[in-house]
């Protein structure tokens, strides 16, 4: 296993972070707790044999099926049991309508060196600020996250996929953990005494949570596989491909299920294009079938230029200036991108991009959650040490109202938007 949890590449940094919500994320498990999220897992944490059932005997309320932000965030309280906690905010009020909260497995943190580490995976990247050693935080507004952050759950936000550390061997196996703090691992022990133990990483859910994906690396090679977590949870390989970045991820999409292994990957609404980074931000055509994002992807480049942040529709994706940009009408603006005629151009035309959506200013700002149809976005607002969040329009010469909700940036503040329903 490779240690040192989350890393970062410059492709993910936005504008300079300020420490935001410490206080608000503490009393965000507060609430959950109040409201019957899982307290100390000690007595309940328990490695499931192969046919181990994660499910909680009692059914949480549902999270609605429209009109609703979820946030994630990652904390650790005094009792030192890490926790994620998963809140759906009610899109007009702001009230939070439900909550789910996973102890993470004492076997899923390794800190048992000088370093606390956890193995790659989305999970290691949502709780950089839990476990401030484990790699570089993230002070302040936090961008729409990559795909593969949505897939650390499940469909309906009842499981949470996990790669549990073996601290005598190095092996890492991937499993998933319930609200109750009930561990199920998917990986066998080796047959034989002699074999080289797993080494799984990138634990995320198929769309349908019906298995858990995950990544090997073997000398330079990319493998993709899953596993079931019904039956005998027997590894099944999915794809292949040269190792590109070890900052990458990996993402699922579509029925049947792909997975696509990449950096800051974003896919698009229908499954058949990725927003990603390859030498710069790249617009990739994504095959029915897994995939390895590289230089032999096709796909198109964009610029190093700009930051992206998601897709609006099918063709065109959100983007803003990367520091100053040329033109000072488009200065910490957003514009979109259409990506339908980028393929074989050399330089991005001018047409491609949209009119600027927000006035120029010298507020830094960060886009934070697109609407399911794509035409109003949130984003946080950072003047000087003040931070407002914002909702406005995608389209060009829109007028940002100021989210005055009380709520609001308890929601936005406690960690990602994994979705907007």
């Amino acid at each position: 296993m490779r240690g040192g949890g989350v890393r970062r590449t410059d492709s993910s940094k936005q504008a300079p972070r300020r420490r935001v919500g410490l206080a608000i994320t503490t009393l965000l498990f507060t609430l959950v707790t109040a409201c019957g999220g899982s307290g100390n897992s000690n007595d309940t944490e328990e490695r499931q044999g192969r046919d181990g059932d994660g499910d909680q005997k009692s059914k949480p309320t549902a999270f609605p099926d429209r009109g609703l932000i979820v946030t994630a965030s990652c904390s650790k309280p005094s009792d030192d049991q890490v926790r994620v906690t998963v809140t759906g905010w009610d899109a007009q009020t702001w009230e939070p309508t439900a909550s789910r909260t996973f102890p993470v497995p004492a076997a899923a943190v390794d800190d048992s060196g000088y370093f606390t580490r956890m193995a790659d995976s989305p999970l290691a990247d949502l709780c950089s600020n839990a476990l401030d050693d484990i790699g570089v935080t993230d002070d302040g507004p936090r961008p729409i996250p990559q795909s593969s952050l949505r897939r650390l759950f499940d469909k309906d936000y009842t499981r949470m996929a996990v790669v549990l550390i073996d601290r005598e061997t190095e092996a890492t196996r991937v499993g998933y953990v319930d609200t109750s703090g009930k561990v199920t691992e998917l990986s066998a022990e080796e047959a034989e005494e002699f074999a080289d133990v797993p080494q799984e990483e990138n634990a995320v859910f198929s769309e349908d949570g019906s298995a858990v994906w995950f990544t090997e690396f073997d000398e330079g090679t990319v493998r993709i596989a899953s596993r079931s977590v019904s039956g005998d949870h027997a590894r099944t390989e999915q794809g292949s491909g040269a190792l590109n970045d070890m900052n990458a991820r990996l993402a699922t999409v579509g029925d049947p299920a792909r997975g696509v292994h990449g950096v800051d990957v974003r896919i698009s609404p229908d499954g058949r294009k990725a927003l990603a980074h390859i030498d710069g931000y790249s617009i990739v055509d994504l095959p029915q079938r897994s995939a390895v994002l590289g230089a032999e992807t096709d796909g198109s480049y964009i610029s190093f230029d700009i930051n992206c942040y998601g897709w609006v529709d099918e063709v065109r994706v959100l983007c803003g200036p990367r520091g100053s940009a040329e033109d000072p009408d488009r200065q910490n603006s957003f514009f979109t991108l259409d990506t339908s005629g980028l393929a074989g151009v050399d330089e991005v035309p001018d047409s491609a991009m949209g009119e600027p959506i927000i006035p120029a200013t010298e507020r830094e700002n960060t886009v934070q959650a697109i609407s399911p149809d794509g035409k109003q976005m949130i984003f946080a607002s950072l003047q000087g040490s003040r931070l407002t969040y914002h909702l406005s329009s995608t389209a060009p010469g829109a007028s940002p109202q100021k989210i005055s909700e009380p709520r609001a940036e308890e929601a936005m503040s406690a960690g990602y938007v994994l979705e907007w329903r």
